[in-house]
């Protein structure tokens, strides 16, 4: 029997006959019967690893104290305080993110004046700021440094929180020094008042204050006088900044809320302004009293004040002026002055302003409009009679207004256009006699400016700023969890292989129109270079230290080794100079042969070289040739030396004879030291580096044998040999698994630091090694040499630095734990990033070489030393680690982004001038590599065909691998808003001597005339599926005709967004209907078959499939799905059964909405040996990628999956933290009783199943886990959760050996763990 049926063959669809047998055969009854899987059981933990940087006010407040020039910028979810220094830059002293809910508002609450001795603001004091004289790291004030009680600075920083809570802040000096914020906090009083902080405004006084809600509430607070909390404080009492408060209700719509300054000499009357819009019309509603009135008195009845003009009722800023009880209305087509609004109708009178046009950095349609004004500083009797403010427009232009009493209004200046967009984040600051405008930006990166009297502006510098942020990608080459094979060909290796790698980079559309770029999201400790001196030779090492007997212009003076000599550079005491010296016989050094060690004291400089031992004590020099101290050949070799007080240690041999000397330096008489033969000791086989430890231990590195040695032995008696430790063996002995292919397990040893009471080794094959007693410690920080450097010993707390793979990272050792590579030590490791300050474009210089020099440009850096290739770097390191992140300018406002692994570049979808086009960009340089090209005629052009159309936009991006008879071409795939899909080629060009090749492209094939936009498209195999409209469409290109041909369609209910191939079958994410998974291979001739869908409807931007509980099982795995409203749902889709809804496995909600994840191995080297899976922690996908998403706001979570056993302990950590205070001061449960209250995770596929890692970093900064769980139950089912992990292996024993400390010990590790920096 035989029929005839429709069969797709070669990508077209074609009639053939079939057999009875051949159907029977495809469909073989004895085939094994699949077996069906179930959903898995996880949890989901979220953590924030990048903040954003977006801000919405920034505030000039002295938060520490009145010498302090500190500005508040406060965003969403943080506040950071950073202070204004002489040289321009912003210095980050403090900040808080740990609110736990939304900022709504904020303002500063008290004055700040500067007076002089008669108690009169007259003038300015010499110096505003003081951080060149500080003794300590910061300055508070002075009664809290000559031990008297604190005192309150000048002013405090109120938020409201979308919880409707009031938090007072300020800063004073913590326990260990640091600054640290100070809280005091007041609960919304009437739950009817719907988030009160939409308006905020206070009083001249600072003793109102007045919130209000959008619509029909709002609420006035009084406040104590600063005098009294002042006081309060001093007796170490609790502060309440609020006094009494009434609320009020009103008809209508609240616009505006504001105080009016008084007349002159009656500061105690208050004016509080209202615009309420009622039926379409807006009225001025004035509510006026006396300090100390009774505000339910004074808010016993409604006011309707009075209608205002048509033209003026839609204020977008209202500014009060500090003359005549005015203040101006700024509308979008009108400014005018209010002046009679006390007590009668109010008179407008509108202000005739010369502003220029639209400038390149507005983005909106209709006209730019005034965001943000700011009144700058000036002593108190210049606004008795007069006022000043500066208004900024969101493209840029700023205006001076000045008005005096007479009449209100003197006159307004154009200031300038400056080059970022600016946001309502905008304030004036004060050096010692300019202004400094400071621009906040919601479009890209924002600017500081000095305002010179009468001199042009001067650009400070610039704020970090990356939102907003639509798309990233990774240069990862795999882009799903299980790809067998990635684009450069290479096979992805399962975490179990333990394959350690160059990190992945990460980059992110940022900003809008002429400030847009593509930014590299870089994590670490800034090193801002402050000076950067190309030397032109090879150098080795350097050394910096302060000459006290040299003049200014020769203040520091730095050594360099380069290969056979040395050089001394004399350098001026602003570093702004710098003077290669003479190497002539005036020389205190010797510069004839290599430097090997340099140790400075106050009366004594020591030089080691390879031919000389140089003693230079204050302007003499004494020079002692090496073989002479030592009476030996002229014919020995120096390899290394080391100084530790007035010990040297040298390292020499003869042919294959290696030889330790020690010498000691007699300096009885300073003004003529001399060196002093102690010893000679004999050592077997190659001395590699040459160390002197705690209590004059010798520590040297030796290779013997093909085997590396550590040997050591103390000086403080006569040594005959040294005791040595086979490094390969110790580390077999202790279970350190150390990789490599067919390499020795452990190279040469190639230095050595003694620090923290243990022996640091770093080796040439890249690991460093923590020896302390019998422990021993291992960590792999890159491939090439591991230099290990300190700074100089008894000058300050150590700073330890390792070198390697050109990168140089810091090591810290904060008194926690067994020590530096124990898995509880975080942030004992970090990379730092030198950078200018200004330029946010350049990379990283590689770094050679690195060493902390006790040099303090201020007291809040350490200053380090670094040598990258030929160029010297003097750089200021941060403290705190954070974004360093690095901006790509693309003069247009990026969409898309995708990284090329066949072009090695990154590819972005730019809108320039409303035209859409194509960018090629080196990662490196950021260079646009793209050469646009004529199909036809090979020629360059400004835009391929089918781009550079007015008004269209590119809605899709990717790549594809066309393959075809074993043949494969790579395309790129276009699709755009004005209904065209584009596929592009692209070929390199030749290699250029002054960077990379470019990249020629063109346009190869194009689908157009559709009348809706193609949302998507993807490439598979033969075929391109992409979405037009709501119809998706199958074509497959005919390579004969170089066509596409349409081969099937399918209807959806909302435009699919995204598109991807999974298993075979195609998953598109619709905008209004979540997922939906179609079977394009199934269904008649001419449609798709629907296979499953999520039974929820979503407002859905992005997904992403991960490995679920078996990351074998590819049937197994979950799909992540990210929608508008902040949430986060984990998908399981029954593939094995068509027509069946996918089930929800997991949900989320997180601060804000993720636009897009990706994958990439983005953990540093020394992160990835560390990080395997434990703990019940899941691999995401068979590689062990991190799964990332970015927000609008540039911010970036990290996705973990969680076994059901760690999930059920974490989340039990999370449901008790809920109702602590601590954790979440403003939104805990309240009224808890611990008694009945069950903290018990529920296994609900819901919200249950997300659980918060900021919050769990919080608990772990905070040490709050004995707290959380005091209640007896609780800790009784806090150790059996962690008995439950992989069946009690983690707590074996534990009972007997350390009982309730060692379980908490366990947890603190198991919070780490998960918290680990991941980028």
């Amino acid at each position: 029997m035989a029929f005839q049926t429709n069969v797709l063959r070669g990508g077209e669809w074609v009639t053939e006959t079939m057999t009875l047998q051949t159907v029977l055969k495809a469909n073989n009854p004895g085939q094994k019967k699949q077996r069906l899987l179930k959903p898995p059981q996880c949890g989901l933990l979220t953590r924030t690893v990048v903040e954003s940087h977006l801000v919405n006010s920034i505030l000039p407040i002295r938060l520490r104290s009145p010498q302090r020039n500190d500005v508040a910028f406060v965003g969403d979810h943080e506040v950071r305080v950073c202070e204004l220094r002489r040289d321009g830059q912003l210095k980050e002293i403090v900040r808080k993110s740990d609110f736990g809910s939304r900022i709504r508002n904020a303002c500063v609450v008290g004055s700040f004046d500067i007076k002089d001795d008669d108690g009169d603001e007259t003038s300015l004091p010499p110096s505003v700021k003081t951080e060149d004289n500080d003794s300590t790291s910061f300055q508070f004030s002075a009664s809290n440094a000559a031990g008297n009680p604190p005192q309150l600075p000048p002013q405090m920083l109120l938020l409201v929180l979308e919880c409707g809570d009031s938090v007072f802040l300020f800063v004073r000096p913590g326990s260990d020094g640091w600054p640290e914020f100070a809280m005091s906090r007041f609960v919304s009083p009437r739950e009817q008042l719907v988030y009160p902080g939409f308006h905020l405004a206070i009083d001249p006084t600072s003793r109102y204050v007045a919130l209000a809600c959008a619509q029909e509430f709002f609420v006035v607070y009084e406040l104590e006088s600063l005098e009294t909390l002042g006081q309060k404080y001093s007796r170490n009492e609790p502060l309440n900044p609020v006094k009494s408060f009434r609320p009020r209700s009103v008809q209508g719509v609240i616009h505006k809320v504001n105080f009016l300054y008084p007349r002159p000499g009656d500061d105690s009357h208050i004016i509080l302004l209202l615009i309420v819009v009622r039926n379409g019309r807006s009225r001025m509603v004035t509510y006026e009293w006396r300090v100390g009135d009774d505000l339910k008195t004074v808010f016993a009845e409604e006011k309707h004040g009075h209608r205002m003009p048509v033209e003026n009722q839609m204020p977008v800023l209202l500014i009060p002026l500090t003359v005549r009880s005015a203040f101006i209305a700024i509308s979008p087509n009108q400014v005018a002055v209010c002046t009679e609004g006390l007590y009668g109708p109010p008179n407008f009178e509108t202000i005739e302003m010369e502003t220029p046009p639209a400038t390149r950095n507005f983005h909106g349609r209709r006209e730019p409009l005034w965001t943000a004004w700011a009144r700058p500083f000036r002593l108190s009797p210049y606004f008795k009679t007069r006022d000043c403010i500066y208004l900024a427009r969101e493209d840029g232009v700023v205006i001076f207004i000045e008005a005096d009493r007479e009449s209100a209004l003197d006159r307004s200046t154009f200031m300038d256009t400056f080059d970022s967009n600016i946001s309502t984040a905008f304030t004036c600051m004060f050096d010692q006699y300019t202004d400094v405008l400071i621009l906040g930006s919601d479009s890209g990166p924002g600017a500081i400016w000095k305002v010179p009297a009468r001199q042009p502006l001067e650009l400070l510098g610039t704020l970090p700023n990356w939102s907003p942020s639509v798309d990233f990608i990774t240069t990862d080459e795999f882009s799903t969890w299980n790809q067998e094979v990635g684009s450069n060909g290479n096979k992805m290796v399962p975490w179990q292989g333990g394959q350690l790698r160059q990190p992945d980079r990460v980059f992110a559309t940022s900003g809008r129109g002429k400030k847009g770029s593509i930014t590299e999201y870089r994590y670490g400790l800034r090193a801002n270079i402050a000076l950067d001196l190309e030397y032109g030779t090879e150098i080795k090492e350097a050394w910096l230290f302060p000459t006290s007997y040299s003049p200014a212009s020769e203040r520091f003076h730095m050594l360099l080794s380069m290969p056979g000599c040395s050089a001394l550079l004399r350098i001026s005491e602003d570093f702004s100079q710098a003077k290669e010296a003479p190497s002539d016989d005036e020389n205190p050094y010797d510069l004839s042969s290599p430097t090997l060690a340099v140790v400075h004291s106050d009366h004594l400089v020591v030089q080691v070289t390879t031919a000389f031992v140089a003693l230079v004590a204050g302007d003499k020099s004494f020079r002692f040739p090496i073989s002479q101290i030592l009476r030996c050949d002229s014919r020995v070799s120096v390899s290394d030396a080391c100084i530790l007080d007035d010990c040297i240690a040298i390292s020499t041999h003869t042919n294959t004879q290696f030889e330790i000397h020690t010498i000691k330096i007699d300096t009885t008489q300073p003004t003529q030291p001399f060196l002093v033969y102690n010893q000679t000791i004999k050592v077997n086989g190659d001395i590699t580096c040459l160390s002197l430890g705690a209590n004059y231990t010798i520590l040297a590195g030796l290779w013997h044998d093909g085997r590396a040695l550590l040997a050591k032995a103390l000086l403080q008696q006569t040594v005959d040999e040294l005791e040595t430790i086979d490094i390969s063996q110790a580390l077999t002995d202790k279970g350190h698994i150390v990789k490599g292919d067919g390499l020795p397990p452990v190279e040469a040893i190639a230095s050595i630091t003694s620090v923290w009471g243990s022996i640091l080794v770093g080796t040439r094959s890249g690991e460093v090694i923590k020896m302390t007693g019998t422990t021993v410690e291992y960590e792999k920080f890159g491939t090439t040499t591991a230099k290990i450097t300190r700074n100089q010993h008894g000058k300050a707390e150590p700073t330890v630095l390792v070198s390697c793979d050109k990168n140089l990272v810091l090591l810290r050792n904060q008194g926690l734990g067994s020590g530096l590579f124990d898995s509880s030590r975080s942030k004992d490791k970090l990379r730092i990033w030198p950078v200018e300050a200004n330029n946010l474009v350049a990379s990283a210089p590689p770094v050679d070489y690195g060493i902390a020099v006790d040099i303090h440009f201020s007291s809040y850096d350490t200053t380090l030393l670094m040598i990258s290739g030929t160029k010297i770097l003097l750089t200021e390191m941060n403290h705190e680690p954070g974004p360093v992140h690095r901006h790509l300018p693309v003069e247009g406002t990026p969409m898309k982004v995708i990284y090329s692994q066949s072009l090695q570049c990154l590819i972005a979808a730019v809108s320039r001038d409303d035209k859409p086009t194509l960018m090629f960009i080196d990662p490196d340089t950021g260079e646009d590599l793209g050469r646009p090209t004529e199909k036809k005629t090979n020629t360059p052009v400004d835009f391929i065909s089918g781009l550079g159309r007015p008004g269209d936009r590119i809605f899709g991006l990717a790549e594809w691998e066309f393959k075809k008879d074993g043949n494969v071409w790579r395309y790129i795939l276009v699709s755009t808003r004005d209904g065209r899909l584009i596929v592009i080629s692209a070929e390199r060009g030749e290699a250029r001597e002054e960077g990379p090749p470019p990249i020629r492209y063109w346009m190869r094939f194009q689908k157009k005339g559709f009348d809706r936009p193609v949302y998507s498209v993807v490439g598979y195999d033969e075929g391109l599926i992409y979405c037009v409209g709501q119809t998706i469409h199958w074509d497959v290109l005919d390579t004969t005709e170089k066509k596409l041909k349409p081969i099937k369609s399918f209807e959806l209910a909302s435009p699919a967004t995204s598109l991807r191939i999974v298993n075979g079958k195609l998953m598109a994410l619709t905008s209004r209907d979540s997922l939906e998974i179609i079977d394009h291979s199934s269904g008649d001739s001419e449609t798709m078959g629907q296979s499953h869908v999520d039974p929820k409807t979503r407002n859905a931007i992005h997904m992403m499939e991960v490995a679920g509980t078996s990351p074998d099982e590819p049937l197994g795995s979950i799909v992540l799905l990210a929608d508008r409203d902040c949430g986060i749902a984990g998908l399981w889709v029954p593939w094995q059964s068509p027509g069946r809804d996918c089930e929800v496995v997991l949900e989320a909600e997180l601060p804000t909405s993720i636009r897009r994840f990706r994958r990439g191995r983005t953990r540093p080297i020394w992160e990835q040996g560390q990080h395997t899976p434990k703990y019940g922690r899941l691999a995401s996908t068979v590689d062990d990628a991190e799964i990332l998403g970015i927000s609008l706001d540039g911010s970036m979570q990290h996705f973990t999956l969680l076994s059901i056993e760690i999930w059920r302990f974490l989340r039990f950590i999370q449901n008790i933290a809920l109702t602590n205070e601590e954790l979440y001061p403003f939104t805990h449960e309240r009224d808890v009783d611990y008694g009945e209250f069950d903290p018990e995770p529920r296994l609900d596929r819901g919200l249950e199943m997300h659980v918060d890692g900021d919050m769990l970093r919080r608990c772990l900064e905070k040490r709050a886990l004995e707290r959380l769980v005091s209640w007896p139950s609780h800790e009784s089912r806090f150790a059996e959760l962690l008995d439950e992990l992989d069946d009690g292996r983690y707590t074996a024993g534990l009972t007997a050996d350390g009982g309730r400390e060692q379980y908490f010990k366990l947890a603190y590790d198991i919070l780490d763990y998960f918290l680990r920096p991941a980028l």
